[in-house]
């Protein structure tokens, strides 16, 4: 691999680890003073991580798996650009799919496909009650 391109996949990581870092310190309405102070970092620095600018360390990626209680694979995970690009329900409806993303990352493959079964059984009827409202609605 050629160097550029390694340094342009750093970049890229760098970003992705800082977006997750953002996101997750979002979520649990934590100012980026409090989360530099639990991983011992200036708040500089914090915000170097957070916008990609400065890589984090093995050690400070396993500090914030501790802070946040997550896996440290689910800070290298790329954003879903699916879901950030939905614009109904704004800034809360965006968070809530985080908060989901995030609480399923802590679980095992077992537990992930209950859960996804739970939601799509929750989601049908859900939807099978709005359209049950509607005028011409035959079941």
């Amino acid at each position: 691999m050629n160097r550029a391109l390694t340094r342009k996949n750093k970049d890229r990581l760098d970003r992705t680890i800082g977006q997750n870092i953002r996101a997750e310190r979002e979520m649990r309405k934590m100012s980026r003073e409090e989360l530099a102070e639990a991983l011992d970092l200036t708040v500089s620095h914090m915000g170097l991580m957070e916008r990609g600018e400065r890589g984090a360390t093995a050690l400070t990626l396993e500090k914030l798996a501790y802070v946040f209680d997550l896996k440290i694979d689910s800070l290298f995970a790329e954003p879903d650009k699916k879901s950030l690009s939905v614009k109904e329900g704004g800034d809360e409806a965006l968070a809530n799919r985080k908060k989901i993303a995030s609480l399923l990352t802590r679980l095992n493959e077992k537990e992930t496909e209950f859960v996804v079964h739970v939601i799509s059984g929750m989601i049908s009827l859900h939807l099978t009650r709005d359209l049950s409202t509607h005028e011409g609605y035959k079941k």
